[in-house]
């Protein structure tokens, strides 16, 4: 959920019994540390870049401060060749604009250059 306040989200939550997925965008540190305010509210907090689907980056580094108990997800431009920057990290990775061709749609090539990548990180 974007654009919601904690209150929002818990009203949506307590309605629909539903597990939350909060999505904070990120420029700087401050923007981070707006997740305390969620984390009691969302299952998982998702931290995108502020150019939502124009596929824009913001540094991962950044989210070095977030507690360990957050359940994290990151988006924002993250690309095929990134993922091993993050075999380490606790950090749900969203790479779906990767995976897609020039009109938008997934590519089977791209999928499984993906696929391969991540075999071969875990190997």
């Amino acid at each position: 959920m974007y654009d919601c306040d904690p209150k929002e989200i818990k009203d949506i939550k307590d309605k629909y019994n539903k597990k939350i997925i909060t999505a904070l965008t990120i420029e700087n540190q401050e923007d981070v540390r707006k997740y305390k305010a969620y984390e009691s509210v969302s299952e998982i907090i998702l931290f995108d870049s502020k150019g939502y689907e124009k596929s824009m980056s913001f540094d991962h580094n950044l989210l070095n401060e977030v507690e360990d108990h957050v359940e994290k997800m990151i988006a924002g431009n993250i690309k095929t060749e990134d993922v091993a920057n993050f075999k380490n990290k606790h950090y749900i990775l969203d790479v779906s604009g990767d995976l897609e061709n020039s009109q938008g749609v997934k590519d089977i090539n791209k999928i499984d250059k993906f696929l391969n990548t991540v075999h071969n990180i875990n190997s």
